[in-house]
């Protein structure tokens, strides 16, 4: 069976890689690296399946950009090869992580996004709007996902030996990339401290990088759940707001759960965006402001910004999802 039915069993045929190589190709902008592996398309991807199939794939090094649009970002690049391997590992994660996520988790998902997350907001902020509402975000998330945590998380949904090889690869070539990236520029016992300790971090630019995010928070939203117990939860890529009945509830919970991503997630509270308030007083949330009874105003300006930005170079991989303009607006998390 395909990898694209949700089956157990990853499909690594040469059927499949065509999917994935067209699934990659579609709505992608001529550059000299898709041009080359494209002509030689068929070498490209008999080689590849056959690497895929007896084991002796290993994923390449990164190209780093420095992108300072929103804020500075060091957007990691992989080559033509292994995007094509990131589109197989994305479609056949889909399936198997879409059902378990939390109905309100709202990034990234069929169906969902941003315009969703916040008419859903501003509806709950309506039906609970005398509850106190805690809304945070996680600092540098990309940044500090731990390579152990999310192996632990993916090994409970991917039963599949070969899935499970291919995943700990991509996973691990982040940490080989600044591995790498490191020795060149910094003397051999700086490195060696600093190669131990890269065992953090997914890149901003892969595809498999969105899904990867939500199964790694898919922990704390189960958290927030039955744990914290909040009348009403919402989250958006790392961004997330917390409904309570009161004042004390919010600042409990808010104190319990930052330590809580803290010890298990190794995840940080951004200070600045952690903020207590009334719902009928109303919430910036996911670049919008929020209130009880009103529809929110989708702000024109910011889906051209985002749109610009998918479309260049250091959004490749997102361009890959082959999402249209409208679908294009959920991803501004990234960003």
């Amino acid at each position: 069976m395909t990898a694209m039915t949700g089956s157990s069993s990853i499909d690594l045929s040469l059927t499949n890689l065509w999917r994935s190589w067209r699934a990659f190709r579609r709505g992608k902008q001529p550059s000299r690296a898709v041009m080359a592996f494209e002509s030689e398309l068929e070498t490209n991807l008999l080689r590849l399946c056959a690497d895929l199939n007896n084991g002796q794939y290993r994923h390449g090094s990164y190209d780093h950009k420095i992108v300072s649009e929103k804020k500075r970002r060091d957007i990691a690049v992989a080559n033509v090869r292994d995007r094509v391997v990131h589109r197989l590992m994305y479609d056949y994660l889909v399936p198997l992580v879409d059902p378990r996520l939390d109905f309100d988790v709202w990034s990234c998902r069929p169906g969902k996004g941003l315009h969703a997350a916040l008419r859903r907001t501003s509806r709950l902020m309506t039906d609970y709007s005398g509850a106190w509402l805690w809304r945070a975000d996680v600092s540098k998330f990309f940044d500090h996902i731990d390579h152990q945590v999310l192996k632990s998380c993916l090994q409970r949904i991917v039963s599949d030996p070969p899935a499970r090889d291919l995943l700990d690869k991509v996973i691990d070539s982040y940490e080989n990339a600044v591995s790498q990236s490191v020795s060149q520029s910094v003397s051999q016992s700086v490195s060696q401290s600093v190669s131990q300790s890269v065992s953090q971090g997914i890149p901003i630019g892969n595809l498999t990088s969105q899904i990867f995010a939500n199964i790694y928070l898919n922990e704390f939203d189960r958290y927030a759940r039955h744990i914290l117990k909040p009348l009403a939860y919402v989250r958006y890529g790392d961004d997330f707001v917390l409904f309570f009945r009161d004042r004390p509830a919010a600042i409990v919970a808010r104190q319990i759960a930052t330590l809580w991503l803290s010890n298990k997630l190794s995840l940080k509270v951004h200070k600045k965006n952690d903020v207590i308030i009334r719902a009928r007083h109303g919430v910036h949330f996911l670049g919008h402001n929020l209130y009880p009874r009103q529809l929110p105003v989708i702000d024109k300006t910011m889906s051209r910004k985002i749109n610009k930005s998918i479309n260049s170079r250091n959004a490749s991989s997102y361009r890959a999802m082959h999402l249209s303009y409208k679908q294009a607006r959920q991803l501004p998390w990234l960003l």
